[in-house]
C-alpha cells in the first residue's frame, strides 16, 4: 500500500507543491495521483523556476509571441494551459472523492494582496479562464485578501487561503470562509459553474518550517537552546486545535445540515530549512483528519521512503501549549513574528512574480529581437547540427551557461568558474558609461589629441577593431595601437606619440605581460624626457584589481587606472574597460554599442530556444561545433568591407578558444571568394555583411549549392558590432561544449613563453642567442628546417610535401599557416594577401597569416594545440634599428632591446612548434631590405 494512501487512511491528504509542463506531459503526475496523490500546488516561485529552468514553454511561447501577446497575456495563457491540464489528471480524484480532494492551486497576482476588490476581479477572471471544478483560486490571508476571500466563496469560488502564520489569522480566515458559506447558502452561486453550499471547497495553507526559521534565530541570540526547532509545529497543533473549535457548535452545525464541508487545514512550507533537523520534521507531527500537506517533490520523495504514517497532530497539545508559554516568557512576541513573516511571505511572492514577469518580457524580446539577420543553409549537416541543438535545449546548456555551470565543458571549475564574468559585461559595463565618457572629457580638456595603446592579444584586438571600423570621430582622439616588439615599429610609434599631446595606455588584464610591460618602460621614459616628473599625468591604465599594473600607476601618479572584472579572460573583454575606454577616446557611441550587447544577450539568454527559437548566437555555436568535428574546422570567415576589422578579433576568439587537446577551429580570413571547386570539404563559410554591402550572396549561394554549409549574418548598423562580440562569444562557448574542450584557458600557450624567456636569459649571461644551423642559403635567404634539399625551392616542394589532403569529409586536411615576424606596414600587409592567394590556389589548402609576436596571443595556442597538421612558414627578418628595453620605470639603461626579445620571441616559438610535433619552416631574409627579400622568397612558389 502506497503511504500516501496510508495516510488518506489518517485523515490526511497529499498535495504535491510543484509544477512544471513536461511533469505533467509526460505522465509523471499522472503516476503520483495513481499511487494516491490528492492535489497540486503552484505559485510564482514554482512557475518562475518551470519557466526559467527549462524549455518546455519554448514552443507554445515563440507562438504567443509572434500572436502579438503581451508578457501578462503570455504568463496568462501558459499558466492556464498548466493549471489546466493538472485539473484533468486529478479530475478523477475529485469525482471518485465526491469533491473533497484532487483540487489544483493557483494563485492570483500577489501585487494585489492589499486589494480585496482587485483580488476578487482576478479570481472570477482565472476561475473562468481555467474552467474546471477542480481549481482552486490562491488568496493571501491579508487584511484585503480575507475580505476577498468571504466575497469569492460566497459567489461559488474554491478558494487557498495561503500564507497564514498565526491562529489568529487563521481564525479570521475561517470566519471569513463561514461567513461565504452562510451567504452563499441564502443567495446560491452567481457566477458561471459556480458551487452551491455543500461542494464549495476550501484550505486554509498554514505556513509551518518559515516560522523555526525566524524563531531560532532570535533564540540563537538569546541563548535558549531549548525550544530550537519546536515552535513550528507547536504552532501549527495549535493551528489545528482551533480549527476543530470552529468547526463545531450550532453555527457551523447549520452549514453541516445543508452539506457544507469543512475548510481544511494545509501545512505548507513543509520541507526543513535547517539542514540538521530530520527532512519530516514537519510532517509526520502534523497527520490527522481534515489536512493536506503540501510537499515539494523532494521531501515527497523522503516521505514515501522513510515516513511514517501514523496521526500526530492533536496529540501533544500540553507539550505545544508549554513551548509557547516558554516561548512568551523569555520574551519573543510570535504575534510578532508572525505578522512579520506573512508581510515577507507577500514580498517575496510578489518579487518571484516580478522577476517571472522580466523573464517573460526578456524572453518577448529576445524573440522579436532582430539583432542581424540570420540565414544558413547547412546541407547535409541539417539533420545533425538540428539534433544538437536540440541537445542543447534538452539538456539546457544555455541555462547552464548562464548559471555559471562549469560541467558544461570540464568536471573541474579550473579556470572555467571565474573566467564567466562576460557573460554579464553588457549589462555591467552601463552604468560605467558615465565613468568612461567623464574620462574622456578630461583628457579632451587637457588638449590630448592622441592615444597610444600599448598591448598584446586581447586587450590591443577590440581597440584595433574599433579603431579600423569607426575611425576617429571631430574633436576626439586619434588611436593607434602598438602590439609589436619589432624595434621598427616601436620607434615608428615612439615618432607618431607627441608625449604632451597623447595619452598612453598600458593595458594587460595581468599586469606581467612581457611585451607590454616592456612597452611601459621604454614609453613611460621616452615620455618622462619631455613631461619630467609630470609624465604619469599622460599615462592610464587598464587592468585586474590587485595587479603589478595597478601598483604602477599609483606609485607613478597616474592619470586613471581602470580595474576591470578580473572573472573576464582577455579574449571575451572587448565588451569590458579593455575595448570600451580606447572606443569611447575614438568617439564612438559606446552606450550604442552596449545596448547592442544588451540586445543580444537577451537573444542568447536561455529564454531563447536555439531549436524552436531564434537564438542565433546558439545556433551559429551549434554549427560550429558540429561541422568542427565532422571535419569542416576551417571557419572561413567572408566580410563585407566595412566590417572586415572584426576578423582579426574573432580570430583569437575562436582559435585560442577551441584549439587545445588535439582539435580546434581554424578561422580563415577569405578576403575575394573563389569559386566553389577551389574549396575543400573542410570549409565552413560565415558571411558577416553590412546592409547594402552584401556582394558576396551570389557566390555563396553557388558555394551552398555545391554542398559546402554557409551562414550569412547581416548587419543593419556598425554599431551592431558590439552584439555580434557577444554573438561570437556565445557561440564559441557552445562550440566548445559539442568540442569537449574549456574554452577559457590557453595550455599551450605557455611553451613558446618558456623557451623564449630561457633564451632571453642566455643572451644575458651570454650576449648572444642561441644559433641555429642553416639547412641552406640562397640569395639572400636563409632557410631551416627539418628537410634534406639542395636548393630553396626543393626545401620548400619539401615542406608543402608534408600536407595531408584528408579523407572525403575533410577530416585530416592540413592547413598552411605564414608567420611573418616583420615589421608590420602597408606592403608587407600587400605580400602576405598575395602570397595567402598564391598559395592558397598552388596548393588548396586554407591558408592564414599572421605578425609575430602578435599571434602568439591569438592562434599560437591552436597551432600547438589542435590536432597538429598545420605546416608553418615562420618568416624572420634583419632589423636595421633597435631600441633598448629599460630595466626600469625610471632609468633608459636596459639589458636587452627590442630586437633581441623578437627574436628570442621567433626562436621560441619555432622549438615549441618543433617540440610538438608541427612541421615548420624557417626563412630568414638576410638582405637589409626585407621587401626584396620577400620577392625572392614568392620567387618559390611563383
Amino acid at each position: 500500500m502506497s503511504k500516501m494512501v496510508e495516510l488518506k487512511q489518517a485523515g490526511q491528504s497529499i498535495w504535491l507543491d510543484f509544477i512544471r509542463r513536461s511533469f505533467i506531459s509526460e505522465q509523471k503526475l499522472a503516476d503520483l495521483v495513481a499511487r494516491g496523490l490528492g492535489g497540486v500546488t503552484s505559485n510564482p516561485s514554482i512557475f518562475e523556476k518551470a519557466i526559467a529552468n527549462s524549455t518546455d514553454y519554448d514552443e507554445d511561447f515563440l507562438l504567443l509571441v509572434r500572436q502579438g501577446k503581451s508578457p501578462g497575456e503570455i504568463y496568462e495563457a501558459l499558466v492556464v494551459e498548466d493549471i489546466a491540464l493538472a485539473a484533468d489528471a486529478l479530475l478523477p480524484v475529485y469525482r471518485q472523492t465526491e469533491g473533497q480532494d484532487g483540487f489544483v492551486s493557483l494563485e492570483v497576482s500577489p501585487r494585489l494582496a492589499d486589494n480585496s476588490d482587485g483580488t476578487v476581479e482576478e479570481a472570477l477572471h482565472l476561475w473562468k479562464a481555467v474552467n474546471r471544478p477542480n481549481l482552486m483560486i490562491k488568496v493571501p490571508a491579508t487584511p484585503a485578501g480575507v475580505k476577498a476571500i468571504q466575497t469569492l466563496v460566497s459567489r461559488g469560488v474554491n478558494v487557498n487561503a495561503t500564507l497564514l502564520f498565526s491562529c489568529a489569522n487563521y481564525e479570521d480566515v475561517a470566519n471569513a470562509f463561514m461567513e461565504g458559506l452562510e451567504n452563499l447558502a441564502a443567495k446560491g452561486p452567481t457566477i458561471p459553474n459556480g458551487h452551491g453550499v455543500n461542494r464549495v471547497a476550501s484550505v486554509a495553507s498554514f505556513f509551518v518550517s518559515r516560522i523555526d526559521s525566524a524563531v531560532d534565530r532570535l533564540l540563537k541570540q538569546g541563548n535558549q537552546p531549548a525550544l530550537l526547532g519546536r515552535i513550528a509545529v507547536a504552532n501549527a497543533k495549535l493551528a489545528y486545535a482551533r480549527f476543530q473549535a470552529v468547526f463545531s457548535g450550532p453555527r457551523w452545525e447549520a452549514l453541516a445540515k445543508q452539506g457544507a464541508r469543512v475548510q481544511r487545514l494545509l501545512w505548507a512550507s513543509t520541507s526543513v530549512k535547517n539542514p540538521d533537523y530530520p527532512d519530516l520534521l514537519y510532517v509526520e507531527p502534523l497527520i490527522g483528519p481534515h489536512t493536506v500537506n503540501t510537499l515539494p517533490p523532494e521531501t515527497l520523495e523522503a516521505f514515501l521512503d522513510h515516513g511514517k504514517a501514523d496521526r500526530t497532530v492533536d496529540t501533544g497539545l500540553e507539550q505545544a501549549r508549554a513551548d509557547m508559554d516558554a516561548l512568551e516568557k523569555i520574551g519573543i512576541d510570535l504575534a510578532q513574528v508572525t505578522d512579520t513573516l506573512q508581510k515577507e511571505g507577500v514580498e517575496a511572492f510578489a518579487n518571484a512574480f516580478e522577476t517571472l514577469m522580466q523573464l517573460i518580457e526578456e524572453k518577448s524580446r529576445a524573440l522579436n529581437c532582430i539583432i542581424s539577420g540570420y540565414a544558413e543553409n547547412l546541407g547535409q549537416y541539417t539533420e545533425e547540427i538540428t539534433a544538437f541543438r536540440k541537445t542543447l535545449m534538452e539538456k539546457n546548456i544555455l541555462g547552464r551557461i548562464w548559471s555559471h555551470d562549469h560541467t558544461v565543458w570540464k568536471d573541474s571549475p579550473k579556470e572555467i568558474a571565474n573566467r564567466l564574468g562576460w557573460l554579464a559585461s553588457p549589462k555591467k559595463m552601463l552604468p560605467a558609461v558615465g565613468e568612461i565618457l567623464a574620462f574622456v572629457d578630461t583628457v579632451r580638456r587637457d588638449g590630448i589629441n592622441r592615444v597610444l595603446l600599448l598591448g598584446m592579444g586581447g586587450s590591443s584586438l577590440a581597440p584595433e577593431v574599433f579603431a579600423k571600423i569607426f575611425g576617429r570621430k571631430k574633436g576626439f582622439c586619434e588611436l593607434k595601437v602598438l602590439d609589436s616588439t619589432d624595434p621598427g615599429a616601436v620607434l615608428d610609434a615612439a615618432r607618431w606619440a607627441h608625449p604632451r599631446s597623447t595619452l598612453f595606455i598600458i593595458s594587460t588584464k595581468s599586469g606581467g605581460t612581457v611585451e607590454t610591460l616592456s612597452f611601459a618602460k621604454y614609453f613611460y621614459n621616452f615620455a618622462r624626457q619631455s613631461l619630467g616628473e609630470q609624465a604619469g599625468k599622460n599615462f592610464a591604465v587598464i587592468t585586474d584589481p590587485g595587479s603589478t599594473l595597478e601598483q604602477m600607476a599609483h606609485q607613478y601618479g597616474f592619470r586613471k587606472a581602470f580595474l576591470n572584472d578580473p572573472d573576464i579572460g582577455g579574449r571575451y573583454s572587448a565588451l569590458s574597460y579593455f575595448g570600451l575606454v580606447p572606443a569611447a577616446l575614438l568617439g564612438v557611441d559606446i552606450k550604442t554599442l552596449l545596448k547592442s550587447a544588451e540586445a543580444m544577450s537577451i537573444n542568447s539568454s536561455p529564454a531563447n530556444c536555439p531549436f524552436h527559437g531564434d537564438n542565433s548566437a546558439a545556433r551559429l555555436g551549434a554549427s560550429m561545433g558540429v561541422l568542427a568535428a565532422s571535419g569542416r574546422d576551417k571557419l572561413t570567415l567572408v566580410l563585407s568591407p566595412s566590417l572586415a576589422p572584426l576578423s582579426s578579433w574573432i580570430e583569437q576568439l575562436v582559435a585560442e578558444s577551441t584549439g587545445k587537446q588535439g582539435v580546434g577551429i581554424l578561422p580563415v580570413e577569405e578576403k575575394i571568394l573563389k569559386e566553389p571547386q577551389h574549396y575543400g570539404p573542410d570549409r565552413f563559410f560565415v558571411h558577416l555583411a553590412l546592409e547594402g554591402e552584401d556582394f558576396d550572396r551570389p557566390k555563396l549561394a553557388a558555394l551552398a549549392r555545391a554542398g559546402h554549409p554557409v551562414t550569412c549574418l547581416t548587419f543593419k548598423d556598425l554599431h551592431e558590432t558590439g552584439g555580434e562580440f557577444f554573438r561570437q562569444e556565445i557561440a564559441v562557448a557552445i562550440a566548445c561544449a559539442r568540442l569537449g574542450v574549456n574554452p577559457f584557458d590557453q595550455p599551450d600557450v605557455e611553451s613558446a613563453k618558456v623557451r623564449a624567456r630561457e633564451m632571453m636569459a642566455q643572451f644575458k649571461q651570454e650576449g648572444k642567442l642561441p644559433e641555429q644551423k642553416p639547412l641552406l642559403k640562397e640569395n639572400s635567404l636563409v632557410l631551416y628546417g627539418d628537410f634534406s634539399a639542395n636548393s630553396a625551392r626543393e626545401a620548400f616542394d619539401s615542406f608543402l610535401a608534408k600536407a595531408r589532403q584528408g579523407d572525403a569529409s575533410g577530416a585530416g586536411r592540413s592547413y598552411l599557416c605564414i608567420q611573418a615576424y616583420l615589421k608590420p606596414s602597408a606592403r608587407v600587409d600587400e605580400w602576405l594577401d598575395h602570397a595567402v592567394k598564391t598559395l592558397a590556389q598552388k596548393t588548396g589548402l586554407a591558408v592564414v597569416a599572421g605578425y609575430g609576436p602578435r599571434f602568439l596571443h591569438s592562434t599560437g595556442q591552436l597551432h600547438k594545440g589542435d590536432a597538429g597538421r598545420g605546416l608553418f612558414l615562420q618568416i624572420t627578418s634583419q632589423m636595421p634599428h633597435d631600441a633598448v628595453i629599460p630595466d626600469r620605470m625610471e632609468g633608459r639603461e636596459g639589458s636587452l632591446t627590442f630586437g633581441v626579445l623578437k627574436t628570442a620571441q621567433a626562436l621560441g616559438d619555432a622549438q615549441a612548434l618543433a617540440e610538438a610535433g608541427r612541421t615548420v619552416l624557417g626563412v630568414h631574409l638576410a638582405d637589409r631590405d626585407a621587401m626584396r627579400g620577400l620577392k625572392h622568397l614568392s620567387n618559390l612558389w611563383g
